[in-house]
């Protein structure tokens, strides 16, 4: 067992996340008209957000490809604790995902591809005449829109998870929080730890 994620796994968290964050910053900013609805602003950072969402989406696919072959530390603390680690990684990865897709399908539900800065993205034209067809966008735009405050009220639980686990690791000789993100060797365990109470699998 390995006490770090491994190389790759560290690239795609912190790739994930310098997308997913100011995504979902700009998506919160335009959604609650902290920028003028229909100004050249708005319609900037619009473009900036369909651009990282996109980006997003292809990391967070690769990330979890990655996940499911890659070796992972285990995780401390008791079942409940463990099942609920699990539960919002799971949680963060599907929201991940539905984020950007939903949005990309509530725009061409109304009848086109997004063009960020002027580049032409795929238009999905039989999904998207579908999609038009059957109204899509009007229950598509609440899933993009409640989805991101989920997300919002997920990642912060995820931050102070880790920064309790972080903090209760501080004086031990495991790494635990955000150490397990952090560069550095995936090194195996040292065997003076013991796993009781570890999870091999959790993600």
């Amino acid at each position: 067992m390995i006490e770090r994620y491994p190389r790759m796994m560290r690239l795609m968290h912190w790739s994930a996340a310098a997308l997913i964050l100011p995504a979902l910053l700009i998506g919160l900013a335009l959604g609650y008209e902290l920028v003028a609805p229909r100004s050249k602003a708005a319609e900037w950072w619009t473009d900036v957000h369909v651009l990282l969402g996109v980006s997003a989406l292809g990391v967070m696919i690769m990330r979890i490809i990655i996940a499911r072959r890659a070796a992972k530390p285990p995780i401390a603390g008791t079942r409940t604790e463990i099942l609920a680690a699990r539960g919002a990684h799971y949680t963060l990865y599907l929201l991940g995902i539905l984020m950007p897709l939903s949005g990309y399908a509530t725009w061409i539900a109304y009848g086109e591809a997004p063009k960020p800065f002027g580049i032409p993205l795929p238009g999905f034209g039989p999904i998207a005449a579908e999609l038009h067809r059957t109204k899509a966008g009007e229950w598509l735009w609440p899933i993009h829109e409640y989805g991101g405050h989920a997300l919002a009220f997920l990642l912060l639980i995820h931050l102070a998870a880790v920064a309790r686990r972080s903090w209760l690791a501080r004086n031990s000789n495991r790494i635990d929080g955000l150490d397990r993100m952090r560069a550095g060797p995936a090194a195996p365990l040292p065997y003076n730890i013991s796993l009781k109470g570890h999870d091999p699998h959790a993600t």
